[in-house]
């Protein structure tokens, strides 16, 4: 830095585009002067500036470029000239000879062969004996959703070589060679063009219609494209299957409250859809028996995801005949439905005699189970977490299974009985051969992020950004990504046009070589040395074990026989050591040698030691509250709204709070999920009963599971609560439950889903947009806190959380009122009753975690098809 009148700041535009501006700092480094502006950028943002040594110059991002602008002179930024001339190592092409990773696949209606997706592309190969895959498309785009006709002669599929996903229809071209499963060449004839996406196409059993989803709704058609037409309207259709006569199609749809049903319509139109789960929760995932009238699907009944089988006739008498096939007995056929087993399931599929239904459970384990339809048994096909998905019963082989693999293997089980645990599941073994240019797959990968968004954004404005002029700015750079950590770099400067959250790009990425392992020990950062002086040993980390007897003020000396001094850099110390024995020389004295003694302490990984320091934070708040609130008020806080943030709230709702006169709720540093509505349900409750027990206690429910909190309340928010976590303080206030106290949060609200890339990336597609009961969107305003509380560099060098100290202020006045009403209620004299003891004074309080708890996992449930979230 130069003088210090001359010492220089970078920071933001306050509006539009980020931009640099700079202002002279004073020797206590308080600004001082005017502040200028240096650089002026309105269509691109500037990222990582960064201020030369002198003060003199600011290089900065902007763009795809790097621009130079000075802090001295009047002159404008300039963008740098770079001329990189590379001699690449490495091959842009390679040929890859693909033995798993396929996506999809369906069977021939012979059975003998099989159409395989691989790496966005078609494949034919024999069953059950595999070998070379024949390649039945060859370009550089993404091929999905392939289904035979009856005949065996054609196979429809989903494309998006037009640049749209559109459906198409292959057949042989080979006059020497007429049969598909033999030709040598094929051709393809496109069926629709639309600017919406076509997926989920399939022929009737006649092979005279298609049906297919576009937007949403149920389509047939003719199968050379015309005719086209609306069978189901009613959005959103999320899977579907013909009945063995195709005169109907059985289809699941959901509603705009995220309930599913499963419906029957006729295929010539006639009469509305018949709803035949009538359990408006989650059903879908329909499959439909060849024979015996039965239809299977994945239902959710208090709270359990489990296949259910509905006969779509009435049984039959002893002695009686039974009727067509194709009768359906439409009266009360909802209440036919039945769970053959209670086991777990994701998804599944009935046997063509209806006798048998296949479904993936992850009930210990993840892998393929097998019940009879009458609940007379269940069994386990698999183990070993195959992951099965696309599980298809075959036609010709009784008993016999299809799956995909967790690896994209194609593999088979077969039911019947078995000794002892179930053996290796059968495999198809392909081998299918391709070439991928580098350039070429980044191209598909860009074309398909840009497209995801422009079909599926909340907002079909896309925040006001034209994001065809997005596309035309960004797709010149693509052939210049050398990496892939580039293409996600150019797809992430992409996203950012959107102004939104929810957003991203992911996939596999280099891992360190070596991963530091930790002591569990904190370390006085004033001490000086020699050494690191303990300051804390973390409460059952590493170094908290009986018999190593370390305690604070203690000075580790050396670790693994390396003396610590100022040159020493500890982490490299500690690489490769986890779950491995440590040697640390420790002393209460440094100077004096008789105190030394060596500790063998076992390397943890940091991952857990980031979860005990939050047990800490969370431990420490917890006693500040009480302190402060003369131990009538309790704490909790919700790292995620997910099941195991939900289950950290109920256990400390419950078992530590339950008896306390007012909760201080915390979402700070909350990920978000999806359970805002689970949380709200145990908050929301009102006295109305009271059941007093002989010999014991007094409640307000008969059952444990459904007391409620009844008392005051308030909750804790700041700039680090996002999406659900938003979600839920607003809520909480819009039902009168209490003030939010702390810092605005940040405006990140949307339902958002993934899809997978051609490579096997995944992309985030956010569907729907979160709005408040007044119309505010959530997305673009953040709730903004009843008692607003900011967090000063000054509360975080004393350690001192003014927002949680502000709560339990806030909720201690609230106590004093609600006690006034309940003694006005029971008809005492008004201010009688006692009284929460007056918050303490601001005390020091354990400081706020630098980095956030782990964000919760996408959510499993519900098991099928596309469920947006407001976030996984």
């Amino acid at each position: 830095m130069a003088r210090p009148r001359s010492r220089r700041k970078a920071a933001r535009s306050r509006a539009g585009c980020a931009n640099v501006v700079c202002q002279d700092l004073a020797s206590d480094g308080s600004p001082v002067g005017p502040i200028k502006r240096l650089t002026a950028h309105d269509d691109d943002t500037v990222r990582r500036a960064r201020v030369s040594a002198n003060g003199e110059w600011v290089v900065y991002e902007c763009g795809a470029d790097l621009w130079v602008t000075s802090t001295r002179s009047a002159a404008p930024p300039r963008k740098l000239a770079i001329e990189v001339n590379a001699d690449d190592k490495s091959n842009t092409e390679r040929a890859i000879t693909f033995t798993r990773d396929a996506t999809e696949y369906a069977l021939s209606p012979s059975e003998e062969h099989a159409v395989l997706v691989i790496h966005g592309q078609l494949f034919l190969t024999r069953v059950p004996g595999g070998g070379k895959a024949a390649r039945l498309t060859e370009h550089v785009y993404a091929d999905s959703n392939p289904a035979w006709s009856p005949d065996g002669k054609k196979v429809v599929f989903s494309s998006d070589r037009s640049g749209t996903v559109d459906l198409y229809l292959l057949e042989h071209d080979d006059p020497e060679h007429p049969e598909l499963t033999r030709a040598h060449k094929f051709k393809t004839t496109r069926l629709t063009s639309t600017t919406s996406e076509e997926t989920g196409a399939s022929f009737s059993p006649k092979g005279d219609l298609i049906a297919f989803i576009r937007e949403g709704k149920l389509w047939l058609m003719k199968p050379d494209g015309s005719d086209q037409r609306v069978l189901v309207a009613a959005q959103k259709v999320l899977d579907y299957d013909w009945s063995p006569d195709g005169k109907h199609v059985a289809f699941c749809r959901m509603d705009g409250s995220f309930s599913a049903e499963v419906y029957i319509a006729a295929t010539d139109g006639s009469g509305p859809p018949v709803n035949v789960s009538r359990h408006a929760t989650w059903n879908s995932d329909v499959s439909w028996s060849d024979k015996n009238g039965k239809i299977a699907f994945v239902g959710q009944r208090r709270g359990n995801y489990a296949m259910h089988v509905v006969s779509l006739q009435r049984p039959v008498a002893n002695g009686s005949p039974k009727p067509p096939a194709d009768q359906i007995d439409w009266d009360d056929v909802h209440l036919r439905v039945e769970r053959p087993t209670s086991t777990h399931a994701e998804y599944g599929a009935i046997s063509p005699d209806g006798s048998q239904v296949a479904f993936r459970s992850l009930s210990n384990g993840d892998d393929l189970w097998v019940a009879n339809s009458n609940g007379s048994s269940v069994t386990r096909l698999t183990t070993g977490n195959q992951s099965p998905s696309s599980i298809r019963w075959a036609k010709k082989s009784s008993g016999t299974v299809y799956f995909l693999n967790g690896s994209g293997e194609l593999r088979s089980a077969r039911t019947g009985f078995t000794f002892g645990a179930p053996g290796e599941p059968g495999k198809v073994p392909f081998a299918a051969k391709m070439t991928i240019k580098r350039d070429e797959e980044f191209a598909e990968m860009f074309a398909q992020c840009w497209r995801a968004l422009s079909d599926n954004f909340y907002d079909a404005k896309h925040h006001g950004a034209d994001w065809r002029a997005v596309r035309a700015k960004f797709l010149p750079l693509v052939p210049h990504a050398a990496t892939r950590e580039d293409l996600y770099a150019l797809v992430s400067l992409m996203l950012g046009e959107l102004n939104a959250s929810h957003l991203g790009i992911s996939g596999k990425m280099p891992t360190p070589d070596e991963w530091t392992a930790d002591l569990g020990l904190i370390f006085d950062d004033k001490y000086k040395g020699p050494g690191l002086k303990v300051a804390e040993v973390l409460k059952r980390g590493p170094a908290d074990k009986r018999g190593l007897d370390i305690k604070p003020g203690d000075v580790v000396v050396s670790i693994d026989r390396v003396e610590l001094t100022d040159k020493v850099n500890v982490s490299k110390l500690l690489n490769n050591k986890i779950n491995e024995a440590v040697l640390l020389e420790v002393a209460s004295d440094p100077r004096d040698a008789k105190t030394k003694r060596k500790v063998e302490i076992i390397g943890a990984n940091r991952v857990r030691i980031g979860q005990l320091m939050y047990d800490r934070w969370v431990e420490r708040n917890a006693e500040a509250v009480a302190k402060a609130g003369g131990g009538k008020i309790g704490y909790i806080h919700i790292p995620s709204m997910d099941d195991a943030g939900l289950d950290a709230f109920v256990r400390a709702l419950y078992s530590d709070h339950f008896d306390k006169e007012a909760i201080v709720i915390d979402v700070r540093y909350n990920g978000g999920g999806f359970t805002h509505d689970q949380v709200l349900n145990y908050l929301a409750g009102k006295e109305h009963t009271f059941f007093k027990q002989r010999d014991g206690g007094e409640g307000l429910v008969l059952r444990a599971t459904d007391r409620k909190w009844t008392k005051p309340m308030a909750v804790v928010t700041n700039n680090r609560s996002y999406s659900d976590a938003e979600i839920f303080p607003h809520a909480f206030r819009a039902l009168g439950l209490g003030k939010v106290v702390g810092q605005a949060t940040g405006g990140f609200v949307i339902g958002t889903g993934s899809t997978r890339l051609i490579d096997g990336s995944s992309f985030r597609i956010p569907r729907i947009g979160v709005y408040t009961n007044k119309g505010v969107n959530m997305e673009k305003q953040g709730v903004i806190p009843d008692v607003p509380v900011e967090i000063t560099p000054d509360d975080w060098a004393r350690g001192t959380d003014g927002q949680l100290l502000k709560a339990v202020d806030v909720v201690s006045a609230d106590v004093r009122d609600w006690k006034k009403a309940k003694s006005a209620i029971a008809g005492g004299a008004s201010g009688t009753g006692t009284t929460v003891s007056a918050p303490a004074p601001p005390m020091p309080v354990a400081p706020m975690p630098r980095t956030s708890p782990r964000a919760p996992a996408a959510p499993r449930v519900p098991p099928t098809g596309f469920i947006p979230t407001a976030e996984d």
